[in-house]
């Protein structure tokens, strides 16, 4: 009596099959609902007649492997039934055993498809981490590429330095100019590499303080555009009379401008226009650097601020790029507690960022 009790109450279905023909001798209500038959309905049936074990070669094979001796556990197997007509996947896991009247086969039949779902998500996620790790490759790869690129030129210029150092030309000089200006940019690498490792670790931390935006943004211009100047770019910045305050690092604050100022510079051909305003929306303050550069893909305007992310156009457009300085604009803007957007309408059709950062009431 008591295993009858767990017999009808089990929360899986349990059929009981003559060992020698695989026939249906019975079968609990659990398993009549998962089948969306009635008891008398699968009695006399083989499991593959009533929607379980469908794929007929399959069926062959596991009905064989149910009547060896022992248990037995099928995985991956498809039930189709009046009650899940677009089918779901099944474990049946059997054992052989002897009765009154003869050997006969109880299996036991489990839904698993939430498992096979769960694994398949954690099977997707494992190759979102395989990605991360090609794109850390990938990082590495083009870091190592521009450095021997930035320092190839220097060591140009420093043997043109021995050959002229005694001569009366201005070759001295140019070639002490392409040093400072390749110099800056193998700092620029390298502050991005402490960056990438600092926001891995978690360390990136901010000092706040009363800051005017404008006196950041002005900073800024002046420190970016001077390396582009080569570039003939048009640099229209639009600020208020009045100063616009932070309670932020200026620090960091100047960073996230840099970052949003090379960008624009750097994928905005010669002689196109860079446009940067600040001011006050309501209690925020409200930043925009905007470019007539290659654009965006609307495909590629979710990601632009991940690590290591480049439009293919961007790799093709410009080499300087390591495709972490939107990722560490955003990185300082949330702890700033503010919000950066990416606009664009599509390649060649220019790009827009917008920061947007709280307010301080008053300067006092």
């Amino acid at each position: 009596m008591r295993y009858q009790r767990l017999f009808e109450t089990a929360h899986d279905g349990i059929l009981i099959l003559d060992a020698s023909t695989g026939r249906i001798l019975d079968a609990n209500p659990f398993m009549t609902n998962l089948l969306g038959l009635s008891h008398d309905e699968l009695l006399g049936k083989e499991p593959w007649q009533v929607g379980l074990l469908l794929d007929a070669e399959r069926s062959r094979a596991t009905s064989g492997a149910l009547r060896e001796p022992g248990f037995i556990r099928h995985e991956e197997l498809f039930l189709k039934s009046a009650s899940y007509p677009e089918g779901i996947d099944v474990e049946v896991v059997s054992n052989k055993y002897q009765e009154d009247g003869g050997p006969v086969i109880q299996c036991h039949v489990r839904d698993i498809t939430e498992r096979k779902r769960a694994d398949l998500l954690a099977a997707l996620y494992v190759d979102e981490l395989a990605a991360a790790d090609r794109h850390r490759y990938e990082f590495l790869a083009t870091l190592s590429h521009e450095l021997r690129n930035a320092l190839a030129p220097v060591a140009n210029a420093l043997q043109i330095l021995r050959l002229e150092q005694e001569a009366a030309s201005s070759l001295p000089n140019r070639a002490r100019a392409l040093i400072e200006r390749q110099m800056t940019q193998l700092s620029r690498l390298v502050d991005d590499l402490q960056e990438v490792s600092c926001i891995d670790s978690g360390c990136m931390r901010i000092q706040p303080g009363l800051v005017d935006l404008r006196e950041v943004v002005q900073r800024s211009v002046e420190a970016v555009m001077s390396a582009y100047a080569h570039r003939k770019h048009q640099v229209f910045v639009t600020l208020p009379v009045e100063p616009i305050w932070l309670e932020a690092d200026a620090i960091r604050l100047e960073q996230v401008v840099v970052n949003l100022l090379s960008n624009a510079a750097n994928y905005t051909q010669d002689g196109g226009s860079i446009v940067v305003m600040a001011d006050r929306a309501q209690d925020r303050a409200e930043l925009r650097v905007a470019d007539t550069g290659i654009g965006i893909a609307p495909e590629m305007l979710p990601r632009v601020f991940d690590l290591f992310v480049r439009a293919e156009s961007a790799r093709d457009h410009s080499r300087k790029g390591l495709g972490i300085g939107l990722n560490i604009v955003r990185r300082i803007v949330d702890l700033h507690g503010g919000s950066v957007v990416a606009r664009s309408d599509g390649p060649g059709a220019g790009s827009e960022f917008v920061v947007s950062l709280p307010l301080v009431s008053s300067a006092a």
